[in-house]
């Protein structure tokens, strides 16, 4: 966007004059901040030294964007504001400006930093609401097409006629996050940047896991992982079938102890999957027996297929696995204490029964919970693999959304899940299968999936996926946007990955910390906005945005369905009469007996 919108330094927009300046802010003189109106300009509101103002200073042939941060009145003067007689006295406001970019007058050109300090009396002037537009809007270079795609957010606060519009790539490229309390508009949002995207031809995925985004329309399609009623009722029920999960991920579900119940399963697996290759080792109920068995056999077998048993991929028959730990349950040799016989296994040790006893019960009843279906029996239902790989190779639709919704917590199934989807996409990107068709990918309540781990001290199972897709998606043209009402559940060599943060209304202190963290110095004085922004309003810092931007985000055309409880309509209704319940022994009022012809004596 070259050149400038207009010249910064009016007149009469004078607010003020430098007296200190700092490596990041500079004091000013703010003689009517004290005035009890604002300025009007060409039919705009001016500040004329409020809090939150932007303004431009006068740096020879550059001009030092910033932001009122603070405004005071000296200590001698604190009184002059009040009244007297009719009357106020002369004050000396003095305010900090903190110190935002640079624009460069001759070419028009925006950097983030400062190139240039202010001097001591640098004049300084109000910004006005499409000049802040501008350099909300500007990028180091243009956009090398001649119809480039942008992305219509909402806003200034400022001035609600100056809209902000941004490109993918300064909002995506580097990934992004929205962040914000419970009623600050988050979901709002997300839905927003999703229809936005639909607009054009995108590829974006959305891991929704409350279900709130079922109300979006147009290219998407909308699947679920469980059962329940659809919403929309278009929605198709899919499952994650076991066989795509890996060893690890079994193991998070499963959860055996460290020393005696995990090498039984490790070994149980490698044998069903063994069986499964060469059937000739197979029992008469689909088992690998080793009891007094030679060992030989199996082992020639485990040469010949060792490629397929080291696939991660947990391809055997899950039914049989429950059976298949006792059969594993062995001694190591068979023949006797005096005369062992190291060709065969021995006999059943029951021991090693007792000890993996709380492991079998255990899988029995997961095989056979409903909760668990998609997973463990997902019968004929479609593979969540088989309609991503549709979605990105050539299906219609712009959008894919995956509701979480009905796929249980219990033994931490959808952590898991969603987890092995993150690993399945950026299995995909590095594959190179996003080449030419980039892929984005949001991840709703992501305080859920991020910086976990399952298991024990001895056997840590972590889930790091998504954490993965932060740190090296970006190259393989993978990116991910993640929404979350708690960024300090967030680890933070994630949210650091983050070059476009979208922060809406935060009250808890340990939240903004780690947003300031994260957005660096410069940005810092932003988060002093953030319990106090209305809902729906955000800040938006990032590495690619200039100067911190407060915004409106617009409403979207299909709301999320993110109500709470209605508590007026349900609690303003009359309670239903209890039942009376006649003590035994009590005599029942005399309209409610019934006299029938057996109760006649004669």
């Amino acid at each position: 966007m070259a050149g400038l919108p207009s010249y910064p330094f009016d007149p009469e927009l004078l607010v003020g004059t430098v007296t200190e300046v700092g490596p990041t802010s500079a004091k000013v003189n703010l003689p009517h901040a004290a005035s009890p109106e604002a300025q009007w300009h060409h039919g705009q509101r001016q500040g004329r030294g409020e809090v939150g103002d932007f303004v431009v200073i006068e740096v020879g042939d550059s001009a030092v964007f910033g932001r009122i941060v603070t405004i005071r009145l000296p200590e001698k003067e604190r009184l002059s504001v009040e009244p007297e007689l009719g009357k106020l006295r002369e004050a000396h406001p003095v305010g900090v400006v903190q110190l935002l970019s640079t624009v460069t007058i001759h070419n028009g050109k925006v950097t983030g930093g400062i190139s240039q300090y202010p001097r001591l009396g640098s004049r300084v002037y109000s910004a006005q609401s499409h000049f802040v537009q501008w350099i909300a809007q500007a990028t180091s270079k243009d956009p090398a097409t001649d119809k480039p795609v942008y992305l219509d957010l909402g806003s200034l606060v400022a001035a609600n006629t100056a809209p902000v519009q941004l490109t993918p790539e300064r909002l995506f490229g580097r990934h992004c996050a929205v962040l914000g309390a419970t009623g600050g508009g988050k979901s709002w949002t997300v839905a927003r940047l999703i229809e936005q995207a639909s607009r054009f031809n995108s590829k974006v995925v959305v891991l929704d896991a409350s279900g709130e985004f079922h109300t979006l329309g147009g290219a998407i399609r909308h699947v679920h992982i469980g059962t329940g009623p659809p919403a929309p009722a278009s929605s198709e029920e899919v499952s994650f079938p076991y066989t795509q999960l890996t060893e690890n991920d079994l193991f998070a579900l499963f959860k055996p102890s460290g020393q005696s119940q995990a090498p039984k399963l490790r070994q149980a697996m490698k044998s069903l999957r063994l069986v499964q290759l060469e059937s000739k080792l197979s029992s008469a109920n689909g088992l690998c027996v080793k009891a007094q068995k030679a060992k030989q056999p199996i082992f020639d077998a485990q040469q010949k297929h060792a490629k397929k048993l080291e696939d991660p991929r947990a391809d055997f028959d899950i039914t049989r696995l429950p059976e298949q730990i006792l059969e594993e349950c062995v001694w190591p040799s068979g023949g006797t204490a005096t005369a062992p016989d190291q060709s065969k296994w021995g006999g059943y040790q029951e021991n090693e029964k007792g000890f993996c006893i709380t492991l079998i019960t255990r899988l029995e009843d997961m095989l056979g919970s409903p909760e668990l279906a998609p997973v463990l029996k997902p019968g004929f239902l479609t593979p969540v693999a088989d309609i991503i790989n549709e979605f990105i190779t050539g299906s219609k639709h712009r959008i894919l959304r995956i509701s979480l919704k009905y796929l249980s917590f219990a033994h931490s199934t959808r952590e898991v899940v969603a987890n092995a989807i993150g690993r399945l996409l950026l299995n995909l990107a590095r594959d190179r299968k996003l080449t030419g068709c980039p892929l984005l990918v949001f991840l709703d309540e992501a305080h859920q999936f991020l910086d976990k781990s399952l298991g024990d001290e001895a056997n840590r199972y972590p889930l790091d996926s998504f954490d993965l897709i932060a740190k090296e998606g970006r190259k393989y043209s993978l990116n991910i946007c993640i929404a979350t009402q708690r960024p300090r559940d967030i680890p933070e060599g994630v949210l650091s990955q983050m070059g476009t943060l979208i922060v809406h209304r935060l009250i808890n202190d340990r939240d903004r910390e780690v947003v300031e963290r994260a957005s660096g110095e410069i940005d810092r004085s932003a988060a002093e906005f953030l319990p106090t922004l209305a809902p729906g309003q955000a800040v938006m810092i990032g590495v690619d945005f200039p100067i911190p931007l407060t915004i409106q985000v617009s409403k979207p055309e299909a709301e999320p369905d993110s109500k709470g409880p209605d508590y007026q309509a349900n609690w303003s209704r009359e309670p239903e009469p209890e039942p009376k319940v006649m003590a035994v022994g009590s005599v029942l009022p005399q309209e409610l007996v019934e006299i029938t012809d057996d109760d006649v004596p004669f």
